[in-house]
């Protein structure tokens, strides 16, 4: 019996320890292994780029190529066969040689407003419930301030190629942070709450652009920032002050994003329960707070909706779900062959036109 005792008790740890494992994996927007998993094998003076097949390397559009010590823009794809991908090179920065392990991202831009797209702009700070947190502010002509919220693990850069369309459109911009994201205040914990808590630092820059002249705000998010947003127009106080939604690879459900990624990594049902549950416990959150059913049923303002058919880290079912459920309300933009916040780099007249005909009327 003490034998069958000490082996359950080892079965018990053994799988604690990997439901704790899996449950770090499956928040990462993307795992460290699999930034760079393309090979670069060739350079050519031309100004192109050879890479191995593998994630994103033939994905419509232009991106930014990034190694661990620079990074540089790929373009449209030149030629490809069984095994490689050439793509067109620019802007490098940095040293890069055959062999180069590299991965493709989506935003194609570094820098700030001004560096990447020649827009002036302010840093300015957003007083948060856990302190100072730092933003962006690029001036307009409209009443309506664009609030722009990144997703995990992200920053105000995952903003930029969207700016230059609403810039056009004569709209006043707010790139936010939100707690625990580099130079920004610190929650109690230092860690992630999944959005539970960071929602409250979206509602305080609502605060900062009432008390600077924004009659009204469009709540423009990406993944789990798009997910905050829905949550801020259902629950804020200051939700009468949304004139509109722009949700961009939404994370509209956790556990069935949780799922999705758990069966990308291969987990046994069991496991993927006990992660998400160890998730949940861990961090304090409640994770049905980010569910498809309830944030449709709650959704009251126009929006717009974007995703790829190729999104590999939200999964599209939820997204389509929402949609259909909210015709009235809802605008979609569904992209083929797009994957996880790709769909401004695949599909850029597409993308700036669904901006148009949601926001174009708001004063």
């Amino acid at each position: 019996m003490r034998v069958l005792a000490g082996a359950a008790a080892l079965m018990l740890l053994g799988v604690s320890l990997l439901s704790s494992y899996f449950a770090h994996r499956l928040v990462q927007v993307r795992p460290v292994e699999e930034r760079y998993a393309l090979r670069v094998v060739a350079l050519a003076a031309t100004g192109t780029v050879t890479l191995t097949r593998g994630p994103d390397a033939d994905e419509p559009g232009s991106f930014r190529l990034s190694w661990p010590a620079g990074h540089a823009t790929v373009g449209p794809v030149v030629t490809s066969d069984g095994s490689t991908v050439t793509r067109s090179l620019t802007q490098v920065s940095g040293r890069l040689r055959p062999g180069q392990r590299v991965g493709i991202q989506s935003n194609p831009f570094t820098g700030d407003p001004a560096s990447a797209l020649g827009l002036s702009f302010a840093d300015v700070a957003v007083a948060g419930p856990t302190g100072a947190l730092p933003a962006w502010y690029v001036a307009g002509q409209r009443r309506t301030w664009v609030l722009l919220i990144h997703g995990l693990d992200g920053s105000r850069s995952d903003a930029l190629p969207a700016m230059t369309s609403l810039h056009d459109l004569g709209f006043p911009m707010l790139a936010i942070t939100y707690r625990n994201d580099v130079g920004a205040a610190r929650s109690a914990d230092h860690r992630s709450h999944l959005g539970d808590t960071e929602w409250q630092d979206v509602e305080a820059a609502i605060g900062y652009a009432q008390a600077n002249g924004a009659e009204g705000v469009v709540l423009y998010g990406w993944s789990l920032g798009a997910g905050m947003a829905v949550v801020v127009s259902e629950r804020s106080p200051l939700r009468d002050t949304v004139r509109a939604l722009v949700l961009d690879s939404p994370l509209l459900d956790w556990r069935a994003t949780l799922s999705f990624n758990a069966s990308r990594h291969r987990l046994p049902a069991p496991v993927t329960w006990a992660s998400e549950t160890m998730l949940a416990v861990s961090l304090g959150v409640h994770l049905d707070q980010y569910r498809q059913t309830r944030l449709s049923a709650a959704l009251s303002t126009r929006t717009l909706v974007v995703q790829g058919t190729a999104d590999t880290v939200v999964p599209l079912a939820p997204t389509d779900a929402f949609a259909r459920a909210r015709p009235d309300l809802v605008s979609y933009l569904r992209v083929p062959g797009a994957d996880h916040v790709s769909v401004a780099d695949s599909d850029p007249g597409g993308y700036a036109a669904g901006l148009r005909r949601v926001l174009g009327s708001l004063p």
